[in-house]
């Protein structure tokens, strides 16, 4: 099983209190700003417990929300039951050619796979179910900007459980590690991520290969640049017409 595969549970919801619904209302504006006019249909793709496609709905645009996680699918069932969330793949997406204007990829949901090939398998089928003129919004972390600031090891309490989290850069496979052990009560699991750090050239390269045009590049969500300080590193790409 990847990690990928048995990570994204309760634990995972636990540790990152933090992705919340308020800090997902200014990511969703902000996105609204510079999809189309009119963006429907949206695709919100690793949509999670749906913290994004519940601020899309509420400002009149009920995104379709992909995940593989079935304990987010759930959650993001009970939070908002008119939600139309499917479970699928992303590197085959379950949807019809040219099916959504927009496409939408928060939070780094990117670059998971090992192998590179997988990640730009994404980029490909993003691009089949784009409509001709649709637009990409891909948020990811500022890979300088993570690096120098890594937490090697940090120890994290809550009500029900002890957190003991290490992080580590792989220079040769190019991706950020990290192992987070959980104890409660007597028992104790072993967690994995393993995420692809990307810079803007990269992405950019990928996007291009599988027929996007990459139109702007930001560093945050206030709009700043994307830079080697830039906490996020945040694309817009387009489908030409």
């Amino acid at each position: 099983m990847t990690w990928w595969e048995s990570w994204f549970g309760e634990e995972y919801l636990e540790l990152y209190p933090h992705r919340d619904l308020a800090s997902a209302r200014r990511e969703v504006a902000f996105a609204l700003a510079h999809l189309d006019p009119d963006p429907m249909p949206i695709l919100d793709l690793c949509c999670g417990s749906g913290r994004h496609s519940l601020r899309f709905a509420e400002k009149g645009f009920p995104p379709v929300g992909l995940d593989y996680s079935a304990p987010f699918l759930e959650l993001a069932r009970a939070r908002g039951e008119d939600l139309r969330l499917v479970r699928g793949d992303m590197r085959a997406l379950p949807f019809a050619d040219r099916a959504f204007r927009s496409v939408v990829n928060f939070f780094t949901s990117f670059g998971y796979f090992l192998r590179e090939t997988d990640n730009v398998a994404v980029v490909t089928e993003i691009e089949r179910v784009l409509a001709p003129g649709g637009r990409f919004l891909c948020d990811t972390f500022g890979r300088d900007y993570v690096l120098a600031r890594l937490v090697e090891e940090e120890n994290r309490s809550t009500a029900e459980r002890e957190y003991r989290i290490r992080r580590w850069w792989n220079p040769d496979t190019r991706r950020v590690e990290k192992e987070i052990e959980v104890r409660r009560d007597a028992s104790k699991a072993v967690f994995r991520e393993s995420v692809r750090a990307y810079t803007a050239e990269e992405l950019t390269t990928i996007f291009r290969g599988a027929g996007l045009a990459v139109e702007a590049a930001w560093g945050d969500f206030e709009g700043g640049p994307a830079g080697s300080d830039s906490p996020r590193l945040i694309l817009l790409a387009r489908k030409p017409c």
